[in-house]
């Protein structure tokens, strides 16, 4: 009987494994090479890397080296602690905007959920405060109609203090909720379409650096909001396609889905108001010209 093998991460167990779960999730970036491991008759815990082929060797002997399991190391912002913060997000941003397919490949489909959503909120609410600003800028200036007192009224809420307290507090809860839902979506989607070859964490990695990245792009004046969007889904097909190993056809149907699937919806509930509204004045006009009582 082979003996359990303890991972640990970070001050963290991760659990005990067999050697051959061991060996397939170093192999698919599951535990990484700088993970501690440990079984009886080790002195200590040593880094997974120094000890797989001891404590899991392969099933035969041509079994495929782990090599390139050591070169997923994914975006700059997975190495934060020795780049530097600043450093490690702006190189994230630059490769995921510029080279989102070499910067997906590399990535782990495993790593945890708080660094890829640490990254979404923080690029994230840089754009939501460039919209704020734009926004009242815009209006300030007269470039944007004002409207009503009560479009005025709106203007001088998002100038001030108040809206910005606003959104620092609730904003990024927001925001987090939006990855979640999101990356649910998607990763249904790709179930449906038979794409989903990892889990959900890894189809939530995608969009939360996908989703962060290019939501830098609103900072530019006018188009950034739309230029950001539709970044974000070229991004987003492209690390779904690279992270689960499938084809860019089913990337783009599993993002694509659930906006059809809402709009379809939403035009839906539009066609059944507008039926109603239609219903009732019919019934109004009928009733308008119908006799009383006691007419010839």
């Amino acid at each position: 009987m082979w003996v359990k093998i303890h991972i640990n991460r970070g001050g963290q167990s991760l659990g005990t494994f067999e050697p051959d779960d061991v060996r397939a999730g170093y192999r698919d970036g599951k535990f990484l090479a700088a993970d501690l491991a440990w079984r009886d008759g080790m002195a200590e815990w040593r880094p997974l890397g120094d000890v797989i082929d001891e404590i899991a060797p392969g099933s035969s002997e041509g079994a495929p080296p782990l090599a390139p399991a050591l070169k997923q190391d994914g975006p700059a912002w997975e190495r934060r602690d020795q780049l530097g913060f600043l450093k490690a997000l702006l190189e994230t941003i630059r490769a995921v905007l510029l080279e989102p397919s070499a910067t997906f490949s590399s990535m782990r489909p495993f790593g945890g959920f708080w660094g890829p959503l640490m990254f979404a909120l923080i690029v994230g609410m840089v754009g939501v405060v460039a919209s704020v600003f734009y926004q009242v800028a815009w209006t300030s200036l007269g470039m944007l109609p004002q409207g009503d007192k009560e479009a005025a009224a709106a203007t001088a809420i998002l100038g001030s203090g108040f809206a910005m307290i606003i959104v620092v507090v609730f904003m990024p809860v927001l925001l987090t909720a939006g990855m979640f839902i999101s990356s649910g979506l998607v990763h249904l989607s790709l179930m449906i379409v038979g794409g989903a070859r990892k889990p959900f964490e890894s189809t939530f990695r995608v969009v939360c650096y996908a989703g962060g990245a290019t939501a830098v792009l609103q900072l530019l004046p006018i188009v950034g909001a739309w230029v950001a969007s539709i970044w974000a889904l070229v991004a987003e097909i492209i690390g779904l396609a690279e992270v689960h190993g499938i084809g860019k056809g089913k990337a783009t149907i599993a993002v694509l889905l659930p906006l059809i699937v809402c709009c379809g919806f939403v035009m839906l509930l539009v066609v059944a108001v507008i039926g109603l509204g239609l219903a009732g004045a019919a019934a109004a006009t009928s009733g308008a010209v119908a006799p009383g009582p006691g007419t010839p």
